[in-house]
């Protein structure tokens, strides 16, 4: 009888359909809260992105997928610093392509996201290729690997 009373009040959700059992929630200042999925379609077939909000902010870990479903990239959202990002980026193959890290500073006129440090990269079948470094988002050097004989 409590669960029903308290079901009963929680109908009128500002978003309707989306209410308390739903996956795409938002909290009392409008903002998208807890589990989070973006989906290509209106039928809710094909997964773009799942992943977490709290209080209109991305936190976690979120992975993005291909309209065929393939993993395209992930992004794990650190806790300490809050604007460290750690990305992995796939081959259409599934492989891991690259894995390195980001910001996001938000600012009150526009935010920036950029790259920054040593990326890892690997080819399509998963070997590893040389690093590539990047500062504030610009690639500022590839070491060069003589050939393997």
């Amino acid at each position: 009888m409590v669960l029903a009373t308290a079901l009963h009040g929680m109908v009128g959700c500002a978003h309707a359909p989306i209410c308390f059992w739903s996956r795409n929630r938002f909290d009392r200042q409008d903002q998208r809260h807890g589990p989070w999925r973006g989906y290509l379609d209106a039928h809710e077939r094909h997964l773009l992105s799942k992943g977490r909000y709290r209080h209109g902010r991305e936190v976690g870990r979120w992975q993005y997928f291909s309209p065929t479903g393939q993993p395209e990239r992930t992004e794990r959202f650190h806790r300490h610093p809050a604007d460290l990002i750690t990305l992995t980026l796939y081959h259409p193959n599934g492989q891991v392509a690259k894995q390195g890290q980001a910001r996001l500073q938000l600012g009150e006129q526009s935010d920036h996201f950029f790259w920054f440090g040593e990326w890892r990269c690997y080819d399509a079948t998963g070997r590893p290729l040389p690093s590539e470094y990047y500062r504030n988002g610009i690639r500022v050097a590839t070491p060069l690997v003589s050939p393997v004989q």
